[in-house]
């Protein structure tokens, strides 16, 4: 089953379609969608939304880039930290190497994965 995501881009894609074959008012091209897609059909307004915006010729449909902070604590110095004190403790808790790091848990798990290091038996292992 594809995810919300997926379907909402697809119908993305079928009004733009739609828009160029010149289904004109929003409403018939939202009951089209409505026949194919059901229960997980955008909403009305939505299809309003993005006929006037492929009207303006802004067809693009990925998202435009965004501010906002990037992940600065998956550093390749902190991957070689993170395995320096698995070297020297193998026995070390995440919470501990968080802490060590100075670093969240999600981008420790990120790092833990990446390097393809896992726990076993309250050890660290590659």
């Amino acid at each position: 089953m594809a995810s919300d995501m997926e379907v909402r881009m697809k119908q993305r894609c079928v009004m733009e379609f739609l828009h160029v074959e010149k289904i004109a008012p929003s409403c018939d091209i939202h009951q089209r969608l409505l026949n194919v897609y059901g229960d997980q059909t955008v909403d009305v307004s939505t299809v309003r939304c993005w006929v006037a915006r492929l009207s303006s010729d802004d067809s693009d449909m990925k998202d435009k880039p965004r501010s906002g902070q990037a992940c600065t604590a998956i550093t390749p110095r902190n991957e070689e930290c993170l395995i320096q004190l698995i070297r020297v403790n193998q026995r070390i808790m995440t919470r501990e190497q968080c802490t060590e790091l100075n670093i969240g848990f999600s981008a420790l798990e990120t790092m833990v994965v990446t390097l393809e290091y896992c726990k076993v038996c309250t050890r660290w292992a590659p």
